[in-house]
Order: C-alpha cells, then sequence, then structure tokens
C-alpha cells in the first residue's frame, strides 16, 4: 500500500470564491429510435408517483404508472395501471426519432421528424403535484386515441413462480388471487381504482399469536383505494376504457391524476380524485412548469460528483452518468409515505424474457421477494443520502420503523415478558413478520422464533437504524427530531438489548442465542454486527447526552458500557483480524459478517489507529464481491485501498442489465429489476472515497485515484457544504473553508 499523505488544509488547498452550477446535460440519456417494448423504458417519477415511458416500433406512446404506496389486499406493490396513446397519422413511427431524458429537469421529450414535418412530446411528473403530463405539439394536424390497457380484470390465482410477487403471504396451500381493478365511468375521462375489499393485516396478528394488537393499531390494507383519472384537452370517451381528439389538433395535452385514500366508499374517493384534477387543471401550467423545474434545479445544484480523466475517460463517463441515474432514481421515488423498494423501486415492467425458469410472461406487478421490506437491502438507499444532502428523502425510511414501534413494543412485551424492541429483518409495512418467514404452522412452537433460520435472530437492524438516527441528528443539528423521534426508538433497542440476554460469568453481556447475519446460523454467541453496533450506538448515546433530558437512558447506557464484550478479534497467519462472532459454525450465505466493523459502524477504517485490522480482515474475506448488496466497495473506500475501491465502481457503473434499454436499470443480481441496492453500493463507493467523516472530523481523497479528476458538492455534519474540485497540477480548490471543521487531504 502506498504511502499516504496527510496534510493541512493551508498547504494544498486554493480557495477560489467562484463555483456555478455543474452543466449535466452531456450526462441525458439519449435514443435514438423506438423501443421494442417496455424493457425499453424511461423512468420519471415526482417522489411518490412515477412512470416507465416508451414509443415502440409502430409509434404508440405507452406509460406504465405507479406509486409508492399501493400496497394491495394481500401485501403486493401493484402498478396504478397503464395506458397507451396512439396518434393519426402515425407520427412517432418515423426512421427519424429521439427520446431523450433532460436530467435537469426530469422530463421526457421526444422528437420525430419527416421531411419538415416535426412531433415534439413531453412526459413529466409534475414535481409539486400528483399529475402526469403528457403535452406535445405539431406543425401537422392529428389525432389521438388514448387507452386504458387495463389488466386486473379478474380474480384468477398466482400459480408458480408468479407466486413470489407475493412473498411474505404466498406460500400457504389456499388459491391465491390475483387483484382486481374497478373501471368508472366520468365524463369525458379514463377513471379507475383498485379497492382492498379485504385485508391480510389481522391474519399476520394471529398467525403472531398478537391479535389483540387491533385494539391498539389500525388496519393499513383494508378500504383503501387507489387508481387514476386520465383527461386532456380536446378529448373524448369513446367508451369507459378509451379516448379520442373531438377534432383534428396540432396541440396535444393530457393529465393523469393519481390518488390514494383510506375510505370504505368508492364513491368518496371518485369525488375527491374528480376534486384533485380541477384543482390541478385550474392552476395557471406556465408556473406549474416553471415551479417543476425549479425543483429539479433545486436538487441538482444540492450536491454532485462529476468524474473525469484524460486516461479513462470513457470509463469516468459511465461512473458519473450512473451516480447522477441512480440518485435520480432514488428523486423519483423517495418522497412517498413508504420507502424505496430495493427489488426494482417503483420501475418495475413487464417480464419479457425468461431472466430465470418460468418468469416470462409475467405483468408489471411481478417483482421477486415481493412488496415488503428487508431491512438490510432498503437501509443501504439511505446511506447514500448524507453526503448528498437528500435528507428529505431520508424521512419515510424512518417513519416505517418510527410507526411500526407501537407493534414492536407489545410483541417484545407478549413474546418475551420484558420492555424494549425488536425488529425483524424481513417485515410487512406495519411491522409483523412475514407469514412465510414466521411459519404458517405455529402449533406447539415457541413465539418470536421463526421458521425460516436465515432471519430467526436477525434482529440487529434496530442497531443500525440508531445509527443512522444519529447520523441524520449529526447532520441536521435537529434537536427536536432527535429528542421527539429518534430517542424513543433508541431507547426502545437499548432496552431491549438490555433486558433480553443474559450476563457471562464475568458479568458481560451474552448475545445467545443468536446469528452473525444470514450467514451463520445456529449456535452463534456475541455476534460482530451486534457488539459492533451496540459499542457504536452506546457511545453516540454518551455523545449526544446533553440532549437527553431523561438522565436513566444514560445511567443505562453507562451501565451497558461496562457489561459489553469487546469487538470479537482473532489471529489469521499471525495478524490480528475482525470475527464474525462466536461458536460460528457453518456458513450458509454469501455475507462478511465481520466487516461490519468498517461499515455501518466505522470503528477499523482509515486514519483510525487499527485500520490495519480493518485492512487486513478485508484483504482475507471469504467472499469478494462488488454487485449487488455486497459491500465490498463501501469497505474499501473506508479502509482507503484505493485500487480495489477504483474496481468496484468501475465495474459496478459499467454494468448494465443486457435486456434493458436504460443505462442505470441493474441486476436483477440477487433481487430484481432495477435493483436499487447495486446502484446505491455503487454511490456509496464514490462518496467513500471522496470524502470520511466523523462529526468534525472531515478527510478529503481518502481512496482517489491520483488520475481521476472530480468537481464535487457534499454535505457535511452541522448543516455545511464543501464544494471543490481535484485536478492534477492543479491541486484542490474549495469554494470556502469550512468553518469549525478540522479538514485533511489524503492522497496516494
Amino acid at each position: 500500500m502506498k504511502k499516504i499523505l496527510f496534510a493541512m488544509l493551508s498547504t494544498l488547498i486554493a480557495i477560489t470564491a467562484v463555483f456555478s452550477q455543474e452543466d449535466i446535460s452531456k450526462y441525458n440519456v439519449r435514443w435514438e429510435g423506438q423501443s421494442e417494448n417496455s424493457w425499453g423504458s424511461m423512468p420519471i417519477g415526482n417522489g411518490d408517483i412515477g412512470s416507465n415511458a416508451w414509443v415502440d416500433k409502430k409509434g404508440d406512446l405507452t406509460l406504465i404508472i405507479s406509486k409508492t404506496d399501493s400496497h394491495s389486499e394481500i401485501g403486493r406493490l401493484l402498478k396504478i395501471g397503464k395506458i397507451k396513446i396512439s396518434f393519426t397519422p402515425n407520427l412517432l413511427s418515423e426512421s427519424t426519432f429521439f427520446q431523450e431524458l433532460d436530467l435537469k429537469t426530469g422530463m421526457i421529450k421526444i422528437t420525430s421528424k419527416k421531411n419538415n414535418q416535426v412531433f415534439e412530446l413531453n412526459c413529466w411528473v409534475d414535481a409539486n403535484n400528483p399529475a402526469i403530463h403528457i403535452e406535445g405539439k405539431s406543425n401537422l394536424s392529428f389525432s389521438a386515441v388514448v387507452t386504458n390497457q387495463v389488466w386486473r380484470k379478474e380474480a384468477s390465482p398466482l400459480i408458480g413462480n408468479e407466486r413470489h410477487s407475493g412473498y411474505g403471504v404466498a406460500f400457504r396451500e389456499e388459491p391465491f388471487l390475483k387483484e382486481v381493478d374497478t373501471v368508472m365511468k366520468n365524463k369525458n375521462s379514463l377513471i379507475w381504482s383498485h379497492e382492498n375489499k379485504t385485508s391480510i393485516w389481522q391474519m399476520t396478528l394471529d398467525n403472531q399469536n398478537i391479535s389483540d394488537f387491533n385494539k391498539e393499531g389500525k388496519d393499513p390494507l383494508i378500504n383503501q383505494h387507489f387508481g387514476a383519472l386520465v383527461k386532456g384537452k380536446n378529448l373524448v370517451n369513446i367508451n369507459d376504457t378509451t379516448l379520442k381528439t373531438a377534432a383534428s389538433t396540432k396541440n396535444f395535452s393530457l393529465t393523469v391524476v393519481v390518488k390514494k385514500m383510506q375510505t370504505k366508499d368508492l364513491k368518496t374517493w371518485e369525488a375527491d380524485i374528480v376534486r384533485t384534477y380541477n384543482v390541478i387543471s385550474q392552476q395557471n401550467h406556465q408556473a406549474q412548469i416553471n415551479a417543476h423545474k425549479t425543483w429539479w434545479k433545486n436538487f441538482w445544484n444540492n450536491h454532485y460528483i462529476i468524474v473525469d480523466s484524460k486516461n479513462e475517460a470513457e470509463k469516468t463517463f459511465k461512473i458519473t452518468q450512473g451516480y447522477m441515474l441512480q440518485r435520480y432514481t432514488t428523486a423519483c421515488s423517495g418522497r412517498g409515505s413508504l420507502p424505496i423498494k430495493f427489488n426494482g423501486s417503483i420501475f418495475t415492467v413487464d417480464v419479457n424474457e425468461n431472466l430465470a425458469s418460468g418468469l416470462k410472461g409475467y405483468d408489471a406487478d411481478y417483482r421477486e421477494w415481493g412488496g415488503n421490506y428487508w431491512f438490510q437491502n432498503t437501509r443501504l438507499i439511505y446511506w447514500s443520502m448524507f453526503y448528498a444532502g437528500d435528507l428529505a428523502f431520508i424521512k419515510p425510511f424512518f417513519n416505517l420503523y418510527k410507526n411500526a414501534l407501537p407493534l414492536a413494543k407489545y410483541r417484545t412485551k407478549k413474546y418475551f415478558n420484558h420492555e424494549g424492541a425488536y425488529f425483524t429483518e424481513t417485515l410487512t409495512p406495519w411491522g409483523s413478520y412475514l407469514i412465510d418467514n414466521y411459519g404458517w404452522d405455529r402449533k406447539g412452537k415457541q413465539d418470536g422464533v421463526s421458521d425460516n433460520l436465515y432471519i430467526r435472530y436477525y434482529w440487529q437492524g434496530g442497531l443500525e437504524l440508531c445509527t443512522m438516527l444519529f447520523e441524520y441528528f449529526e447532520y441536521t443539528n435537529d434537536a427536536s427530531f432527535f429528542q421527539e423521534e429518534a430517542l424513543p426508538f433508541i431507547k426502545e433497542i437499548i432496552t431491549f438489548y438490555d433486558k433480553h440476554y443474559e450476563r457471562d460469568e464475568k458479568g458481560k453481556l451474552l448475545i445467545s442465542p443468536a446469528q452473525s447475519l444470514e450467514t451463520y446460523q445456529k449456535g452463534v454467541t456475541n455476534p460482530l454486527p451486534e457488539i459492533a453496533g451496540l459499542h457504536w450506538v452506546l457511545n453516540k448515546t454518551i455523545e449526544h447526552k446533553a440532549f437527553i433530558k431523561d438522565q436513566s437512558i444514560t445511567a443505562t447506557v453507562k451501565r451497558l458500557q461496562t457489561e459489553l464484550p469487546e469487538i470479537p478479534i482473532g489471529l489469521l497467519n499471525g495478524k490480528k483480524v475482525l470475527l464474525a462472532g462466536s461458536n460460528l459454525g457453518e456458513r450458509v450465505n454469501i455475507e462478511n459478517p465481520e466487516l461490519y466493523a468498517v461499515f455501518p459502524y466505522r470503528f477499523f477504517t482509515k486514519g483510525k489507529p487499527n485500520e490495519d485490522i480493518g485492512i487486513e480482515t478485508f484483504e482475507n474475506r471469504l467472499y469478494k464481491k462488488f454487485v449487488g448488496w455486497h459491500q465490498d466497495g463501501i469497505q474499501a473506500a473506508l479502509l482507503g485501498l484505493t485500487q480495489t475501491a477504483k474496481q468496484a465502481v468501475t465495474e459496478n457503473f459499467s454494468m448494465k442489465h443486457k435486456g434493458s434499454r436504460f443505462p442505470s436499470f441493474w441486476g436483477p443480481n440477487y433481487d430484481w429489476l432495477p435493483d436499487q441496492d447495486h446502484g446505491s453500493v455503487s454511490m456509496l463507493t464514490l462518496q467513500h472515497m471522496l470524502i470520511q467523516t466523523e462529526r468534525n472530523e472531515v478527510m478529503l481523497f481518502p481512496a482517489w485515484p491520483e488520475d481521476w479528476e472530480v468537481k464535487f458538492k457534499l454535505h457535511i455534519p452541522n448543516n455545511k457544504i464543501i464544494q471543490g474540485s481535484y485536478k492534477q497540477g492543479e491541486g484542490v480548490k474549495l469554494n470556502a473553508k469550512p468553518t469549525g471543521v478540522n479538514l485533511k487531504i489524503a492522497l496516494n
């Protein structure tokens, strides 16, 4: 490993005052020629509502419409629907055709030409309203037909591999039925809704012996209505599923309003979505467009990492574009009431080819691993938001667990007769076990012990979430958030570990029975993820004790610190390495749990006294992969291993699913398309190559290739920003020196 040079700010950095917003148009996605099918779609969204849009070889524009929280009565995350727009004459079928995602505005721009005839379309999801707009103009008169391509028409059973899209409740013997939509009549409109007339919520409570929680909790699925209203200028009904232009025109304007609400009456939902459409349509449209563009302008100006290289220009272009596209996808799906789905986000499409045996022909509601949540997969998306300054997007993730806290406390008391709360690795949107994991037949089985060995004692996610809550507080200095939302959660997690486990003969906490992630499952004691997580969370609690009014919390934490075993360390070839725990037994998965003390718990990282232990452990890890949810790239960057981190981001951002046209539809890897873990891990790796922080300690370029140039705008704790550039021969330039920060440069 090369010698590391640390230098203070004053000796290596030039201060400059002018950093204008970066032009990102060169990273737009631009296609020449139409697409074959939905796998040639582009994503657009406003954080809650999204769409996959494409023009096929016939010249028809199709949009699959989605929403972040449209869960059906059986817990599947359904699409809102699909519409197709056909034009006569067929202006979009011409050979001179372009479709471009304009990143700076979050709009898809479509242009088709023939001789002097030009047809232009813009598709965008309003950043400030629940509406999708499709707007076009031509110098040739045309007519249009808009069709609702509803596919959920009958309650046919989900069979074979398609049952996996209902993972969580699908693997029982009883019939498991697809959902049905209702198409309604509304003058000169298309309108439809899905109605949850039943719900699996109570079934999950009954299965897990917490039936009485229905007196405290509320069924989140029953009577949910979600759907859309499609309406536009010069459009009239042919029938309940078709609109047409009333007269030939040179302009086209269509609005799709999406709405979800919980009500027993379908008419109430219908009246509300009509009212919403009327409110939106009465606004000044140019003002809507301007406000939308302003939102995206502010988003892109908030953060960027733009990498370039004279010798590796093609690679660094893909890295920069991939980074932007993953962040863009996050922005398109990160402002809903529920977290981003790791297995496809809201941009899953029809399965048009076999990704595995028997998967061809499924509709866009299909996704591997269903509509529920995995903590390990979901958190990776949200770790990437801190340096990016996208902190508003983190709230849905926090809220999922905050809202499930009452159930978690109730369950803990019922199962174990003590206080506190624990969260399972896999959970429904309301916090219960997935029945497929917990087990359908519970006769004679102990409460709180799931049938699925992969997640039986996999509860460490609560500790990592506490870590992220502390991180959020350190970035924002939001004391009210910390005291009112974060601390109550942190207290319950700490209480659980204090009350649930016995002490050994030395008075130390003995975490057993346990497992070390999904990889070591039987007989494990004191797994490293839990021990490192507890050390981190307890240390942070004391560090922020000035904001904790309840002194009993700090007293408990101080006592627990004296009872907590050290992070497990052993010897390998005479050198110290981290251990995944004690009594590990057989490996049954492909994780490296011992490296949780590098990430997410940053004890053994670059610049710390024991970084050599982290490096030795990393170099001797058993599983070496960058794709999907593998954290190797992140850990390499945090350890200052420049070449390995460089390899990770280069390979990951250069990968592309061969069937998908959009470059950041990675996967499926271990999950589904587009794989949000793959993109998020790649983002995190690039971020940690460029910057690493611990409160007021900031290290720039800890794992940065010397021949890679970069322009950046990064967020750091205490509501501060670092903006600047690095170029060979010119060094580092910053727009200002952040006050109150110990800033160091580390270049290999």
